[in-house]
């Protein structure tokens, strides 16, 4: 190659060269220059990004402020995949943040943005820090507690994991609790990871507002505690129980059995998380009788004191037969009432009428939400009279082929407790914002008048009596009158007509003072399967334990009037009646007045052939017992179930009954024989065997 060409080629190499060089020049003042403004506004939308600042969700508070739902600060972790180290980073956080291994490794190895974990508690933190772990980021987030755990947990509600209201209170309430969101700007890198920098513009949180229930976490807890020891003691499916300001229809406390624990809403059967209380019915039994009375005393239907013949036991009604707990001949209205005749009721219910009866019950609120506020209620079943069968009256009197949740039974007892004015159910009291102004505040709504002042006084006298001197007695406080009912129902067949052989709901309401209510109770059993079915039996005992601590509180107002009705020796001393059977009725009369109460003879015949309450029961000193007459003979007598009593109990019971003891161990009965429900004969002896606890 000739000098010459190599020169000539070397120019158009260094030509070319210089060429390229100067474009890129050319084009790096055209950037640097030109298209500053175009690529500075393309840096700061890549490199800035608009965070979230979560505002604090607003505290749900007991109605003495304590927390029973707040937020604390917890931790979140993340990666933007893919990840340097997937297999590790799975098998850390598979279990943690909700996702199997195998789903959290596809996700670590494709592109984007992986939550691992979400708002984790300090000691959760603390191990995965010391992982150290790459590519894994740490945020704070604020997480949802429930600090007093299951107690009131159906009511509270939950949220889910980015803090919105799902259930109960958390959702009812959603609106003001949750408050508004802030942001802020800040710098990222190429993989998102934040740079520090200051001066970027942001908007601060606007944090929820509290809100206060009407619940007193004291009365919660008692009633929790026992429900508890009762579905357990009675081998029961579940316990309900509600407690209320008559006057206000203020909801104190409303209870649940199984228990629900808000912290950890994924643990437990789906039916314990909702708040049974309003979304489950049941059919109420003789707890629904106060219609059928309230209707027949305000209607002019029938008096305290007429009389209504009980049919000694049986009344056949359209194909079916109606029976007693106790035969009973003439009964006073009032007795009628007090020892929970099905067949007194029935017929005072023929002279009442369907419509009456089933415009009274609309007026109690059966049928119809109480309006307390809180998502998942239900109206119950109530059926126009143009739809009952020939059933259906005397069926609805006694309170079947009716159901109703626990709420609006005692919504419907605190509209005879407040003198015949039925009020909503409240549970809130009142909603402070973060500032400490008042939102809102609760106040007192009446609904409607359902029954006038002079109707409602004569059946709280009715319903003081059930518990002197009929079904009622186990719910007496020492101290205080007592107005109540007891309900026994049988339980409908789950997805089938028909009732279930051997299931009932057991139930007492009442409310004390009687003179002048302040406080309501409701207890609802369902499905006991061990000690007795009966309401008296296995709701009863429980309103007056619940009682009986509410009262005991240094904070409840009404315990102080207690202690000193106790102080001053005013309390009323209760007596076990004695049996009287097969006696004669004068000398029955001398038995009972030496023990301190009264006899009150009813029928025709030599001998006193039933009596109530029954043998062994407790009435207060100066209370009535029934006698009712019969031939001479002495009535059958048979061994009543003794286990589980004492053994001093069962041999005190068996000593009333003219039977010898045989005893072996000690502590409650475990075994007798003979069986319970045996006749009781001349000469027997029955053995029992005790074990402790």
């Amino acid at each position: 190659m000739t000098p010459k060409i190599c020169r000539k080629r070397l120019l158009l190499v260094a030509a070319f060269l210089w060429g390229c060089w100067g474009t890129l020049a050319a084009r790096l003042v055209q950037v640097q220059v030109g298209g500053r403004d175009l690529y500075t506004a393309r840096l700061e939308r890549q490199s800035k990004r608009r965070i979230s600042i979560p505002a604090r969700r607003g505290r749900i508070l007991d109605r003495k402020g304590v927390p029973l739902a707040l937020d604390l600060e917890g931790f979140s972790y993340f990666v933007v995949a893919p990840a340097k180290q997937p297999f590790r980073i799975a098998r850390i956080f598979s279990d943690m943040g909700g996702w199997t291994y195998g789903t959290l490794l596809t996700k670590l190895r494709g592109k984007g943005f992986v939550w691992l974990a979400r708002k984790v508690g300090e000691e959760e933190a603390l191990k995965i820090r010391k992982w150290k772990l790459p590519d894994v980021q740490e945020i704070r987030e604020l997480r949802r507690r429930y600090p007093m755990g299951s107690l009131a947990g159906q009511v509270l509600g939950y949220t889910d994991v980015d803090g919105q209201g799902i259930e109960g209170a958390e959702l009812a309430f959603d609106h003001y609790l949750m408050g508004e969101p802030g942001w802020a700007l800040c710098r990222v890198d190429g993989r998102g990871r934040r740079i520090p920098e200051v001066d970027l513009p942001e908007k601060s949180p606007r944090d929820g507002a509290d809100v206060r229930l009407t619940l007193d976490i004291e009365i919660q807890s008692i009633v929790e505690e026992e429900l508890a020891a009762t579905v357990e003691r009675h081998r029961a499916r579940s316990g309900v129980g509600v407690v209320m300001v008559p006057r206000t229809g203020e909801v104190l406390a409303l209870a649940h059995v199984p228990k629900f624990d808000p912290n950890h809403p994924e643990g437990g059967p789906m039916w314990a998380r909702r708040n049974r209380a309003i979304t489950d019915i049941y059919e109420p039994g003789s707890t629904f009788k106060i219609v059928t009375a309230a209707a027949a005393l305000g209607e002019g239907v029938i008096s305290p004191d007429d009389s209504v013949f009980c049919e000694e036991g049986a009344l056949p009604v359209a194909g079916t037969t109606f029976r007693d707990a106790h035969p009973y001949g003439w009964l006073s209205f009032r007795e009628v009432v007090e020892f929970s005749s099905n067949i007194g009721i029935i017929k005072v219910a023929r002279r009442l009428g369907g419509d009456r009866l089933y415009r009274y019950a609309r007026a109690f609120g059966f049928g119809a939400e109480t309006g307390v506020g809180l998502q998942g209620e239900v109206k119950g079943i109530l059926k126009p009279p143009s739809t009952w069968s020939g059933l259906s009256l005397a069926s609805i009197a006694v309170g079947q082929e009716v159901s109703v949740t626990a709420l609006q039974m005692a919504c419907a007892y605190a509209a005879v407790a407040n003198w015949g004015v039925l009020m909503r159910a409240q549970v809130a009291l009142e909603v402070v914002g973060p500032g400490g102004e008042v939102l809102w505040r609760m106040r007192p709504e009446p609904i409607r008048r359902v029954i006038s002042e002079g109707t409602a006084r004569k059946l709280v006298e009715l319903l003081e009596g059930v518990v002197e001197r009929g079904t009622g007695g186990e719910a007496m406080v020492p101290g205080v009158r007592v107005a109540g009912k007891t309900g026994t129902a049988q339980r409908p067949r789950e997805g089938r007509k028909g009732y279930a052989p051997g299931e009932f709901v057991a139930s007492f309401v009442g409310f004390l003072p009687a003179e002048s209510p302040e406080l309501l109770c409701l207890v609802v059993i369902d499905t006991p399967r061990k000690g007795g079915y009966y309401g008296g039996q296995v709701a009863a005992p429980v309103f007056r334990r619940i009682m009986e601590r509410v009262l005991a509180l240094p904070s409840h107002p009404f315990s102080r009037r207690v202690q000193e009705l106790l102080e001053e020796g005013r309390v009323p001393r209760t007596v076990s009646v004695p049996d009287v059977r097969g006696l004669p009725p004068d000398e029955a009369m001398q038995i009972l007045g030496e023990v301190g109460v009264k006899g009150e003879v009813q029928g025709v015949g030599g001998v006193v052939v039933r009596q109530y309450p029954e043998p062994s029961s407790t009435v207060p000193e100066g209370g009535r017992v029934v006698l009712t007459l019969g031939g001479e003979g002495r009535p059958e007598r048979r061994l009543p179930n003794l286990r589980g009593l004492t053994l001093r109990e069962a041999i005190r019971r068996l000593k009333l009954l003219g039977v010898e003891v045989r005893v072996y161990g000690s502590g409650r009965v475990r075994r007798q024989s003979p069986e319970p429900g045996s006749m009781v004969r001349e000469g027997m002896i029955c053995t029992i065997e005790g074990y402790e606890r």
